[in-house]
């Protein structure tokens, strides 16, 4: 089944990479679902400099970063932790939740790939 995931998270960033760069500007962090079904739920995230985005879960999937990112990730219980990833790192991402704060000046763009239960 990862393999699938994986397939399904590689087009979609195929699918979603060249329209990226749209001219639109981002004036506050954002989530925008692109895509939404019975199986998945694709979501676009922007982060800007220095943004905190409050406490919110996730469920398994694909995070595709679109830029670089340098971010601390805070736990329920209260623990962080920096993480950092390439533009065009694909990665598989456990349930989640965490508060999260971009510690760079630039924006951060990400695809996540949340599964669904069957």
């Amino acid at each position: 089944m990862i393999s699938n995931v994986a397939c399904a998270a590689i087009l979609v960033f195929l699918s979603f990479y060249a329209g990226v760069q749209n001219g639109k500007q981002i004036s506050k962090n954002e989530s925008r679902i692109e895509i939404e079904n019975d199986r998945v739920v694709v979501c676009r995230n922007f982060h800007l400099p220095h943004a905190f985005t409050p406490m919110h879960s996730h469920r398994e999937g694909v995070v595709i970063y679109l830029s670089d990112v340098h971010e601390r990730s805070t736990s329920p219980d209260g623990t962080s932790k920096e993480v950092s990833h390439k533009a065009g790192e694909v990665v598989w991402a456990p349930a989640r939740e965490h508060a999260l704060e971009n510690l760079e000046n630039t924006k951060i763009e990400v695809i996540e790939v949340e599964l669904k239960e069957p």
